[in-house]
Formats: C-alpha cells, sequence, structure tokens
C-alpha cells in the first residue's frame, strides 16, 4: 500500500507559508463580516478568561475588520515572499507569530476590546522587511509600486492620524498595531547582532582592544614598562588613572586599543616587538 505520510510532506514543504498566512487574514476577515455567529477575534471577560475559547485557535490571523484585513493581506502575501526565501518557512511563520503575539497582547491594555494579531502581524514583517530592503519597490495587485518604507509611514498615518482617535475597535486596534511594529524592532535588533557583519564587527574589535574577559581581569601592574618610550609611560599613567576614576568601561576604544597593545607587547614580546607604541631606541 502506497504510503501518504511522505507525499504530504513533500506537498507541504513546497507550501508557500507566507500565501497560507494571507489566506486565512482574508477567509477569517471575510466569515467575520458573512457569519453573525463567528467571531474570529479574541475577547476577554471581565475575568480576563475567553469568551469565545474557540477564537484561541483564530485571533491571530483575525482582523478588527476589512479595511484592517486588506492590507494586512498584501503586506504578508507582497512583502512575505521575500522575508520566507531568506529565512525560510519556518523561521518566517516565527516572526510573523511573534510580532502578531506582540500585537494582540496589547488589547490586555485595553479590556473588553477584542485582540486580533493579522494586521500586527503584517506589520511587523513590513518593518523587518524595511530594515533589510529598504529600497526595494514591489508592486501590489499590479496597481501601485510603493516602497516598504513608504508603505509603513502610510499605515501607521492612517491608523493614528485618522481612526485612531475615534476610539473603540480603531483605537484598539492602533495600539495592536503599535504592539506588531515593537515585535519587528526586536527582531530587526536580533538580525543586527547575528548578521555576518555584526559578527565581523565584534571579532573586528576584539582583536584589536581585546575580549570583556581580558579587561575584567586586567592587572595595571603586569603591563611591562621595560623599553618603553617616556611619553608611552605618561599615556598609560593618564589611562590608568582614568580608568580608577572613572571606571573602566569610561575608556575609549582608542585608550583601550593602546593598552591591548602594551598587555600584548608584555605576554608575546617576539610576537610584538614595540606593539605600535613607542620604545625607546
Amino acid at each position: 500500500m502506497h504510503n501518504l505520510v511522505p507525499s504530504l510532506i513533500e506537498r507541504m514543504r513546497d507550501a508557500r507559508v507566507y500565501a497560507v498566512i494571507a489566506i486565512a487574514i482574508a477567509a477569517l476577515a471575510v466569515l467575520d463580516a458573512t457569519l453573525a455567529w463567528f467571531t474570529p477575534s479574541l475577547v476577554l471577560t471581565a475575568a480576563h478568561r475567553p469568551a469565545n475559547p474557540a477564537a484561541l485557535s483564530s485571533f491571530l490571523f483575525a482582523s478588527p475588520g476589512a479595511m484592517d484585513a486588506l492590507p494586512a493581506v498584501a503586506i504578508v502575501f507582497y512583502f512575505g515572499r521575500d522575508l520566507e526565501k531568506k529565512f525560510g518557512a519556518l523561521a518566517f511563520l516565527g516572526m510573523y507569530l511573534l510580532c502578531a503575539v506582540g500585537g494582540a497582547a496589547v488589547g490586555l491594555l485595553t479590556p473588553r476590546t477584542a485582540m486580533g494579531g493579522g494586521p500586527a502581524g503584517a506589520i511587523g514583517l513590513l518593518v523587518v522587511y524595511a530594515y533589510l530592503w529598504p529600497l526595494n519597490r514591489v508592486r501590489i495587485f499590479n496597481l501601485i509600486t510603493i516602497g516598504p518604507r513608504e508603505l509603513l509611514l502610510i499605515m501607521v498615518g492612517y491608523r493614528f492620524l485618522f481612526r485612531f482617535g475615534m476610539g473603540g475597535m480603531s483605537g484598539a486596534s492602533g495600539l495592536a498595531m503599535l504592539g506588531g511594529a515593537a515585535g519587528g524592532a526586536l527582531l530587526c535588533a536580533l538580525l543586527s547582532h547575528t548578521s555576518a557583519g555584526s559578527r565581523y564587527r565584534r571579532t573586528l574589535r576584539t582583536a584589536m582592544v581585546g575580549d570583556a574577559a581580558a579587561w575584567s581581569t586586567l592587572d595595571w601592574d603586569a603591563i611591562s614598562r621595560d623599553g618603553l618610550h617616556s611619553l608611552t609611560v605618561e599615556e598609560l599613567d593618564r589611562v590608568r588613572a582614568k580608568a580608577a576614576a572613572q571606571g573602566i568601561r569610561a575608556l575609549t576604544d582608542e585608550e583601550r586599543a593602546f593598552v591591548h597593545r602594551l598587555r600584548l607587547r608584555t605576554t608575546n614580546p617576539d610576537q610584538a616587538s614595540d606593539g605600535g607604541v613607542g620604545v625607546a631606541g
């Protein structure tokens, strides 16, 4: 008998997460607008319990209304493609869910309002896209070509300048959008810290000024002064006095590099004969 599991797994691999999320946001918005008994957003009671437990399975993709769902669908579908291609399906889904949870969590600040993560997740993804490819321009619905930064400004301006002051669901969803943007900013900070360029800069700085462990165990008296020029000794004393008065963190990178070269000269005299710091001739 043919095993259907491997075939199903292969088909799931071919599926595009960005398209599934966009369809889910659109479908939930349509069902919410057409079915009176269906509420995909999560509403908490006065006791902070779900008024509609079934929404626990849908609120991260729900939208307050069509005016929120339509731009969310467009953002996820047209801007999510490149993000999923870069990070992979699983990481992309995690990024969306993080931003959606951040947006929905803001609903806890406004009791008795529906919590939906669709627009918040989309805005968070747009923030990440704008960080990675700020100059890219994407054609949406084959009608308009726009960059991520411009679209982000339009979305924020629409929400906070036009609808936020109307209160009710508009105000709550405006705060939710802010929560999604905060999630996107958090992802940008993580990407900045883990990027190849960031790792290279950290490695280069460690080579220039030493690592944190070396500075935490710094012994000023162990730095050899033999053969140093009088001006070099004077500068070493100045830096040491500054560190004693203001703390190691007060030293600039130039001062750290100066002390680090002297330490290398002390520990590896053959490798760094003068260490770039004046030695008396």
